[in-house]
């Protein structure tokens, strides 16, 4: 087969992968797939990714979640505010600085984030099971492929 076959092959491949993703992403969220799915479902990324943060960390302001991040503050302040009000973090002052606040997972907020490290374990293992399929050479054209596909991403 030739060279623009192959490339056709590979688009329709790509747009079949596409698809099935976004099919099973909307299937995901009519069956609600699993408990733990719908509970980490109602938060945004962004909010899931702070989260992981403050696990990390321990304790982060504004001003380190975005740098950690690289989110703006205003975005950040915005995805506190829903976690704030969700008693998923909780906001603490130090006494010599009462105008610095920093965020704080509860007790909530912990087995959120315990449940989301989970879920990204189990994600990951899905995807080292399929990548046991293909032998080193395949694996540097598919890692060339992703970062050409992201890289072109980012241009728009």
């Amino acid at each position: 087969m030739d060279s623009v076959n192959k490339k056709e092959e590979a688009l329709e491949a790509l747009q079949h992968l596409i698809t099935e993703r976004e099919a099973a992403e909307k299937k995901r969220r009519i069956n609600k797939a699993s408990q733990e799915e719908a509970l980490v479902s109602g938060y945004t990324l962004t909010q899931l990714h702070i989260i992981a943060t403050i696990k990390e960390k321990g304790l982060a302001n504004n001003t380190s979640l975005s740098e950690s991040l690289k989110l703006s503050k205003p975005a950040i302040t915005k995805a506190v505010r829903k976690l704030l009000q969700h008693n998923i973090l909780v906001k603490i002052q130090q006494e010599d600085n009462k105008k610095e606040v920093y965020y704080l997972l509860t007790r909530s907020g912990e087995e959120l984030a315990l449940l989301h490290d989970q879920l990204h374990e189990q994600a990951r293992n899905r995807y080292l099971s399929i990548l046991d399929n293909f032998n080193t050479d395949e694996l540097e054209i598919i890692i060339k492929f992703l970062n050409t596909i992201t890289e072109n991403i980012k241009q728009y």
